[in-house]
């Protein structure tokens, strides 16, 4: 339906009109017809698979999509944004709210955040960001119309899959969320050694971890196990099927058809171990020295989080629920 709504639209539209930009105008359409008031929001941290997951739940391109409008770097209207910024759930920010309410009422518009759309009708909203989970829940308690999906991917393979780009731009000191004042008297006073002692290693992988460790840690308290549906990506890529099935009771959408070459391409997230035949979820123990990883675990044990994962590399759901 989607594909014909869209070849519709471009047979009565001139061309000359749809390259400069008259496809925003469709959403004044969508907006009448409510079709943004369902809103997803899927967050997690970067090389996570989040761009894979989305790809996923808009396989039929269904759902308006947002690519990363939160983003601190990227967006201009967000650049006053700490990358991980953490917002407390219950903070009254007008001014953030604003910003907030256009991106899940579907009015945001930015030349990267809206790449993806596609001139037509939208049964929905699929954000996708990767710097938000330290205020997702207060994104939960201002906007009733947004689901929010947690993807979260071994500490390990986030950390060596951000050190093989090391020239994007990821977060790669940790404290930068310890100089949040908020967010250190809240929840991260009493680590002030664990991320002195990090500091002093001066090491990638572990500076990742620990970033990590806290963006991750903080949902996972902050949530109740009904508010959020946590995917593991490694659950995804092992048997997507069950996974889509959680995603389909979650936000009342078949995954019927979804064409196997989306489901067996884990996007650039895996990077090129997956062209090599090599497994995306475990790879990063034979690719990273033993110490980086006991003391990665020995971060994880600070943080409750150590038996998240298993020894082998696959996560363990029931753990989560501890929070």
């Amino acid at each position: 339906m989607a594909d014909f709504e869209h070849s519709i639209w471009e047979h009565l539209l001139p061309k000359q009109l749809i390259k400069h930009g008259l496809k925003f105008s469709t959403f004044h359409i969508n907006r009448m017809l409510n079709d943004y008031d369902d809103a997803i929001w899927l967050i997690g941290d970067a090389r996570s698979g989040t761009t894979w997951v989305s790809t996923l739940i808009n396989y039929d391109k269904s759902y308006k999509s947002f690519f990363e409008p939160f983003h601190p770097v990227h967006v201009d209207k967000m650049k006053h944004l700490s990358p991980h910024q953490y917002i407390r759930p219950a903070e009254k920010n007008d001014n953030f709210k604003k910003l907030a309410t256009d991106v899940f009422s579907g009015t945001f518009w930015h030349p990267r955040v809206d790449q993806f759309s596609r001139i037509g009708l939208y049964e929905g909203l699929l954000i996708k960001d990767i710097f938000a989970n330290l205020f997702s829940k207060w994104v939960f308690n201002n906007f009733s119309n947004v689901k929010i999906i947690l993807l979260v991917r071994n500490p390990f393979a986030v950390a060596l899959s951000k050190y093989k780009k090391k020239n994007w731009v990821w977060v790669t000191d940790p404290f930068g969320l310890y100089n949040q004042d908020e967010l250190r008297n809240d929840y991260l006073l009493q680590h002030e050694g664990l991320f002195r002692y990090v500091g002093k290693r001066d090491d990638f992988i572990l500076n990742q971890v620990l970033i990590w460790s806290i963006i991750h840690y903080i949902p996972f308290h902050q949530f109740n196990s009904d508010e959020i549906l946590v995917l593991f990506y490694e659950e995804i890529f092992k048997d997507p099927q069950q996974a889509m099935s959680k995603l389909s009771k979650f936000i009342g959408k078949q995954f019927d058809q979804i064409p196997e070459e989306i489901i067996t391409r884990p996007s650039k997230v895996v990077g090129t171990n997956f062209l090599k035949g090599r497994s995306p979820i475990d790879s990063w123990m034979s690719d990273l020295p033993k110490t980086s990883i006991d003391r990665g675990r020995a971060i994880l044990h600070e943080f409750g989080l150590d038996n998240i994962y298993d020894s082998t590399s696959m996560p363990n759901s029931i753990d989560v629920n501890k929070f």
